[in-house]
């Protein structure tokens, strides 16, 4: 199994976001949420270090820009989609539907960035000639 180094650009994401999560979190649910919250900006700033620290695009960006972009869209699908009288499955819903999105963003986003990267390399590679 290949495993990632912890590079400080990750560790930076990681911590930075999760500690705005943890406050995000603290400010809506307490003791509870300032834990989800923290595991949720974790997360994203996890993505998000992997995504910027990669020094060439690969399959695999897409799949972190994907993930990233649904962790990101299920907060703002919350925001922007919760209806006046929230309920759990209401909540649920609009949480869903912002993942859903972000994930579909992210996947171009990753597809377009990786085409990019062998558009760029397969242009260099016949430079040389």
């Amino acid at each position: 199994m290949n495993q990632t180094p912890w590079t400080t650009r990750r560790i930076l994401w990681t911590a930075g976001v999760g500690f705005v999560g943890f406050f995000i979190g603290g400010k809506g649910g307490g003791a509870t949420g300032s834990g989800i919250g923290l595991l949720w900006g974790g997360s994203i700033g996890y993505g998000f270090g992997s995504i910027f620290d990669q020094a060439h695009a690969t399959k695999r960006t897409v799949v972190h820009w994907g993930l990233t972009l649904a962790l990101v869209g299920t907060f703002f699908g919350l925001i922007f989609g919760a209806p006046e009288s929230p309920s759990v499955a209401k909540e649920a819903v609009a949480g869903a539907a912002g993942a859903a999105v972000g994930m579909l963003f992210g996947s171009v986003t990753g597809a377009i960035q990786l085409w990019f990267a062998r558009r760029r390399s397969t242009t260099l590679a016949n430079s040389g000639d």
